[in-house]
């Protein structure tokens, strides 16, 4: 079987490529080296990863050669993110970068149990490639950042999310004074977006004014139905979140955003622009084949400012999703307020439901004026996270993250493959927080202590069951899960 398959692919490889393998390919000298030695060094790749193919779904042959000589001409050494499926990511964005004409991408992706991957490709503008440390402007991800700012003041007793806005703000034209900081969080307030005709040339007209948000709010119009009536993505909603949040502290909403978010994280090249500077360098924006850089951007983001300000890199924003999901930024409460999805949009706070590549997933887009494109999407079956910042419009960030995703679900690393008989896996345990039940079907389960106290029970549905018992003393738990063919128990250690 090996055997074969080994001569299969080297019989392809001297059938496309030829004698060239004894010169350079592509123009690049890097690529030379005698026949003999690569595929010395692809049959040696091929026999240590035979056990990874084998237990992965098939992979098309194109991408395995792909994979061969990306991990061959770089000398990949032994690593935890698979080597296979690190080619296929950087093979997705090089092909959307080529087939589209896209400016650049940074891409970023974790997956549980695998690690981090980094991939870039594309420039920020001629001569000036895009590197993992290069930011963007993340546009309406910035909105996950101002809800869970909210959330976090709620926690704090500062406010609540079902205080009215005459509770904390002057009256506004076309503004109901009853809307709840919850339906502002969620988009069913009922507001109208300040995204009207002619708001693009506003900002343009003068592209050093800061814009206030009081001003940007007087700009719109009827409401499209009473709060709570409907559902409709707005702007708006997370200008005024931003100015509760700054009434209920009497800090500025950008020194808000950095004590209580980013610097716990340490995520310092994460940033509102306009109100705070950085190190960071930005890659030009394009938009309709024009570079714009030259263009200032105060207007814009000022009037962004709390519902799409935001600049990052993707390796952070990754980072950003990790935390906030694992738990560190805000208590499981929170989270389930987040996570709570309504409406025709499926939105929770700063972030939605979708359906993508047959898996429930959470994500969130964002498009700034300029050229700048983004799109995050986390798996919650899986732990699996996916950023891709793009600097350009129209740009397809929402595709090439979608084809990642694809990417890590046909090689089945961090998901289950509902045609294989899993065997149930619990992990980590010991554990000082979140424990993971990797099981297949459906059924319930309790939680109890050592002593045999029932903490809490529910049901599950594959491919996960994920437990926090951080709210626990360190001891011992017993986990009891029954499904349809038979009931397990496990111990597991909370240190």
């Amino acid at each position: 079987m090996v055997t074969s398959m080994i001569v299969e692919v080297r019989h392809l490889l001297i059938f496309v490529f030829g004698r060239r393998m004894n010169g350079c390919v592509g123009g690049s000298k890097r690529w030379k080296q005698p026949e003999s030695t690569f595929f010395k060094q692809l049959l040696l790749m091929v026999f240590q990863n035979t056990l990874i193919l084998r237990n992965l779904k098939p992979i098309k042959l194109y991408k395995f050669i792909y994979a061969a000589f990306v991990l061959i001409q770089v000398g990949v050494k032994a690593q935890t993110f698979s080597p296979f499926l690190a080619a296929d990511l950087q093979h997705t964005i090089d092909s959307f970068q080529s087939a589209y004409n896209l400016k650049g991408i940074s891409a970023s992706v974790f997956v549980p149990n695998e690690g981090i991957w980094k991939g870039v490709t594309g420039v920020s503008h001629p001569g000036v490639p895009i590197t993992p440390e290069t930011g963007f402007a993340i546009a309406s991800n910035s909105k996950l950042f101002t809800g869970v700012l909210l959330l976090k003041l709620a926690e704090n007793g500062l406010l609540s999310l079902d205080d009215s806005l005459h509770e904390h703000l002057p009256p506004f034209n076309n503004v109901d004074p009853n809307i709840t900081v919850r339906q502002l969080l969620n988009h069913t307030s009922g507001l109208s977006d300040v995204n009207i005709p002619g708001y693009g040339d506003s900002m343009l007209a003068d592209p050093y004014r800061v814009f206030q948000p009081e001003e940007i709010i007087g700009w719109v119009g009827p409401p499209l139905s009473a709060p709570g009536g409907g559902w409709s993505y707005c702007n708006t909603n997370y200008l005024l979140a931003g100015l509760v949040a700054e009434s209920v502290t009497g800090q500025s909403f950008s020194q808000l955003l950095r004590e209580n978010l980013l610097n716990p994280l340490n995520m310092d090249s994460t940033y509102l622009a306009v109100y705070e500077n950085s190190s960071v360098v930005p890659a030009h924006p394009w938009q309709g084949g024009m570079d714009f850089s030259s263009t200032p951007r105060i207007s814009i983001n000022s009037a962004a400012w709390a519902a799409g300000a935001m600049y990052s890199t993707s390796s952070e924003m990754l980072h950003w999703y990790r935390a906030l999901m694992g738990g560190q930024v805000i208590n499981q409460n929170s989270l389930q307020e987040m996570t709570t999805f309504v409406g025709s949009g499926s939105y929770g706070v700063g972030i939605a439901e979708a359906t993508i590549a047959g898996r429930t997933i959470w994500q969130h887009g964002g498009t700034i004026w300029g050229g700048y494109n983004s799109s995050m999407m986390y798996d919650p079956a899986s732990g699996a996270v996916i950023c891709v910042l793009i600097n350009q419009l129209p740009a397809q960030a929402f595709q090439v993250a979608s084809q990642l995703l694809g990417d890590l679900v046909d090689q089945g690393l961090g998901f289950l493959d509902a045609s294989q008989d899993e065997v149930p896996l619990l992990y980590p345990n010991p554990t000082t927080d979140l424990v993971r039940l990797s099981f297949k079907g459906q059924g319930t389960f309790q939680l109890s202590n050592g002593q045999g106290q029932l903490l809490f029970a529910g049901n599950f549905i594959e491919p996960h069951l994920e437990l926090s018992l951080a709210p626990f003393p360190k001891g011992v738990y017993v986990l009891t899960v029954q499904s349809e063919k038979e009931t397990k128990r496990w111990k597991i250690s909370r240190e």
